[in-house]
């Protein structure tokens, strides 16, 4: 069922509301749909008893990501997708509060505009989609926030609005769902975007996908990448007075609101230590690995590996920590040996700068019923294989 216009206006109307709180208090799973839906189809037509059962069990699953506010909102599958978990587009919003007028160019579901409309005093949201439009309206009202967000559809690279600060999100998904990796080729590409930006909205934030590939990153802008409980969700191009180090790369982490920017601190290469820490991937992806070591007072076990390394447990939100039992050069029977040695069970093998696949690996390993659970680490070491056994901390 495809979800239109027509039925999220219906969505939110008496006759909608009647069954919609309930379903989205104990949606039907797989077993019961069918009769949900013939029981729902004897009190409104059958594409609306769709709707209902559809939208019920997407605020469902938008529960990870929304919390308790999912009960409220209306989704379509691919839009609940893209969408900005709400710690990050609350501090995406954080960076426009100086600016009273914002336009979120490309406003998908409305997630972005909810966060910016708690920010700053006025949000034209913008989308060609008319799906989209009507979503971002519908969402508008269930927050409580339409009288500051005005949805437009229109094409967000022929500007008939007038404000000079932007939030862009383009899309990043084919039409068959699949994600896209490169910047030109999403919707609108990336270069489409710094184009505009460079004519006619000059303060612009643009969110692109984690794996930005740094050589698309303009020389002015400084870029972030946000991590949320671990995860890396996305990268972000500030331009114009959003810049607030222009030219930089910056790593922030979630919930807890630390900042670490990159600036090559040298890298100090060594053995390891006594425990092994792996910094988040929003540090990885901002290039500033030997500036955490710096800050914690660690160092790199190869210069090509973003695996640090300390003589003494340095806790950190920055990283996880293993603690290593024992490290050698690679050398397959010898891990086996002393997996044995240690009455080892081994929980997983991970890898950094190895061309070998961790699970047909672990296949190979000496395993022992309810044994001490360790991690196996294959990485290099100045440049060579390297095996370490690991405890997690």
């Amino acid at each position: 069922m495809s979800l239109t216009p027509e039925l999220i206006h219906w969505l939110q109307e008496k006759e909608a509301a009647a069954w919609l709180p309930g379903l989205t208090a104990s949606p039907p799973d797989d077993a019961a749909l069918l009769a949900t839906l013939l029981h729902l189809r004897k009190h409104v037509a059958p594409h609306k008893a769709a709707a209902l059962v559809t939208q019920a069990r997407l605020r469902y699953q938008a529960r990870k990501k929304f919390g308790a506010q999912a009960a409220t909102l209306f989704f379509t599958a691919t839009h609940l997708q893209q969408a900005s978990p709400p710690a990050v587009a609350r501090h995406i919003a954080n960076r426009y509060t100086k600016h009273p007028i914002v336009a979120d160019l490309g406003c998908g579901m409305g997630a972005d505009s909810l966060a910016l409309a708690a920010r700053t005093e006025q949000i034209l949201a913008i989308d060609q989609d008319p799906l989209a439009v009507s979503l971002t309206q519908a969402n508008a009202r269930a927050s409580h926030l339409h009288h500051r967000i005005h949805p437009i559809q229109a094409d967000i690279l022929q500007p008939a609005w007038h404000t000079d600060t932007a939030w862009a999100d383009p899309g990043r998904r084919q039409q068959d769902s699949r994600r896209i990796f490169h910047p030109q080729a999403l919707q609108p590409p990336l270069a489409a975007l710094l184009k505009l930006q460079n004519s006619s909205i000059p303060h612009m934030g643009i969110k692109l996908m984690p794996g930005l590939p740094h050589q698309h990153i303009p020389p002015q802008a400084e870029t972030e990448w946000i991590s949320l409980n671990g995860q890396l969700k996305e990268a972000v191009l500030w331009l114009g007075n959003l810049a607030q180090h222009p030219g930089q790369r910056r790593a922030t982490l979630l919930p807890a609101g630390l900042s670490l920017y990159a600036h090559h601190a040298p890298a100090v290469v060594r053995a390891p230590g006594s425990h092994l820490y792996e910094p988040d991937p929003a540090i990885i992806r901002a290039g500033a690995v030997s500036d955490l070591a710096q800050h914690l007072g660690l160092w790199q076990l190869d210069e090509q590996i973003a695996y640090l390394s300390g003589a003494q447990i340095a806790a950190s939100p920055w990283a996880r920590t293993w603690r290593i039992l024992e490290h050698f050069p690679f050398d397959l029977k010898h891990l086996n040996r002393r997996l044995r040695a240690l009455g080892a069970q081994v929980e997983a093998v991970k890898k950094r700068g190895s061309p070998i696949q961790p699970e047909p690996f672990r296949k190979r390993l000496y395993r022992r019923k309810q044994g001490r659970s360790v991690v196996v680490i294959l990485t290099r070491v100045h440049d060579r294989a390297w095996m370490l056994i690991t405890e997690r901390e």
